[in-house]
C-alpha cells in the first residue's frame, strides 16, 4: 500500500489518456468493485479524451511508482448537452474514508464547470447517498443518460442526485 502522499509528493488528479501506463491499475482498481472483462474496461478507458467522455485517475508517487488510488468516468448526456454524469467512481477499498473521493470529485467538478463549462452534474448511486450530500448533491429523479429523449430511467436500486455549477 502506498503511503498517504507528504508535501512533496502530493495527490494528481489526471485523465487517463494522458498516462496510458496507468490502465492496468485503472482497470484493476475498477474491476474489484464492479467486474467485467479487462478488455471491456480497456475499451472504456481507451475512448478518453479531452471532450466526453473523460476518465479521471487520483494518483499518488511515492518516488519509486506511481500508483491509482480512485477513478472517475465523465460521460456525455445525449438528451441534455449543457450537463454531464459521472459515473464509475471508486477509491480503492484501503484509501476510503482519508479525503480521496472528496478531492477526486473537487477536481472533477473543476472540469466540468471551469473547463468544460457544463450547468450540472448528475450521477446515481447504490450506498453513498450520504457521501455525495456532504458534497452538495441533491436527490433528483433519474435522467435518461443514453438516447436523446429526456425520458426517465425508472431504475430503484440507484439514487439519482444532481449538482448545479456554483453562481458566478
Amino acid at each position: 500500500m502506498t503511503p498517504p502522499p507528504s508535501e512533496g509528493q502530493p495527490y494528481k488528479v489526471v485523465p487517463i489518456h494522458k498516462h496510458r501506463e496507468l490502465m492496468d491499475q485503472c482497470i484493476a482498481l475498477i474491476n474489484s468493485e464492479w467486474p467485467r472483462s479487462y478488455t471491456a474496461r480497456l475499451w472504456s478507458l481507451e475512448s478518453s479524451k479531452e471532450t466526453l467522455p473523460t476518465s479521471f485517475v487520483l494518483t499518488a508517487d511515492d518516488g519509486k511508482e506511481t500508483a491509482v488510488l480512485a477513478h472517475a468516468k465523465l460521460s456525455p448526456i445525449p438528451a441534455d448537452p449543457h450537463a454531464v454524469f459521472v459515473e464509475s467512481v471508486v477509491v480503492a477499498r484501503e484509501r476510503r474514508g482519508q479525503g480521496i473521493g472528496r478531492l477526486l470529485m473537487r477536481e472533477v467538478e473543476n472540469h466540468c464547470f471551469k473547463t468544460l463549462r457544463l450547468d450540472r452534474i448528475y450521477l446515481c448511486t447504490i450506498d453513498q447517498q450520504a457521501f455525495y450530500a456532504k458534497l452538495g448533491y441533491e436527490l433528483c429523479k433519474a435522467i435518461n443518460i443514453f438516447g436523446s429523449r429526456p425520458t426517465f430511467n425508472q431504475s430503484t436500486k440507484k439514487t439519482w442526485m444532481t449538482k448545479g455549477a456554483p453562481s458566478k
